[in-house]
């Protein structure tokens, strides 16, 4: 069953003027503003009376109240801690706290709405709304826990997926590397074997071919060269001669 968080503020009605204590006269005028719903008129009612003595607990209190319907949240904390502070009575105290549980909530603050909740149970432990309140208080804070387990558990589970996908792609770029790796690899290996053959074909091409001759052909050519021999021979013999006679001649 779903809880319904019990907004309990506690008035004070102070009747008749005291001729001795101008202070209750703006109290009294405060409460008849904040009950006739004009909440700015109150306020000023209450600040004049805590003007003169800023630790009155019902000043406090009902600004408290007033600064809460006007949703100023973190005024109305100030007033009623001021009020709590500054009342020796356990019911007025545990009021001051059970109110300013409730502002704590309203203002998103669970941790804090619960120890004020506890703080007026400690004061006035018969205070049943207040029993609610903190029961309310505490549900909320649990599911609020469960809730960030839950965006905790979707993150590192989004966290775990993301961290595959990358280290899919990762393997994914280092065979596509891999792969262009071993065709780059193949590519130079063939053209180092083209490179090859045209070395092969140059020297070939380079390299004299040996003269297809005829028997008689190659006779001719085997005369030729004895009679250029004998020449040549004769030459020497002439040169080597004439030597000879220059030498007996000096």
């Amino acid at each position: 069953m779903k809880m319904k968080l019990i907004v309990a503020t506690y008035l004070l009605s102070l009747i008749g003027v005291s001729a001795f204590a101008q202070h209750q006269n703006q109290l009294y005028h405060g409460n008849q503003s904040y009950m006739d719903g004009d909440l700015d008129q109150a306020q000023s009612y209450y600040q004049k009376a805590l003007s003169g003595d800023p630790n009155i607990y019902e000043g406090n209190l009902n600004l408290g109240n007033t600064n809460f319907r006007k949703q100023d949240f973190e005024s109305a904390i100030t007033s009623y801690q001021r009020a709590a502070e500054n009342s020796t009575d356990a019911v007025k105290k545990a009021n001051a706290f059970h109110n300013l549980g409730n502002t704590y909530l309203q203002n998103q603050k669970i941790d804090e709405a619960i120890d004020a909740y506890k703080n007026a149970l400690r004061t006035n432990p018969t205070a049943d709304e207040t029993r609610y309140n903190l029961a309310y208080a505490q549900n909320l804070k649990k599911q609020q826990e469960e809730q960030q387990n839950k965006d905790q558990d979707k993150e590192n589970q989004d966290k775990d997926q993301q961290d595959k996908k990358d280290k899919n792609e990762d393997n994914k770029d280092q065979n596509k590397d891999k792969e262009e790796q071993d065709k780059e690899d193949k590519k130079d290996q063939q053209d180092q074997k083209e490179k090859s053959d045209q070395e092969k074909k140059q020297e070939q091409k380079t390299q004299p071919k040996p003269m297809d001759l005829s028997p008689r052909e190659a006779e001719q050519m085997l005369e030729a060269a004895k009679n250029e021999d004998q020449m040549l021979q004769m030459k020497l013999r002439k040169q080597q001669a004439k030597t000879k006679n220059i030498d007996k001649d000096w």
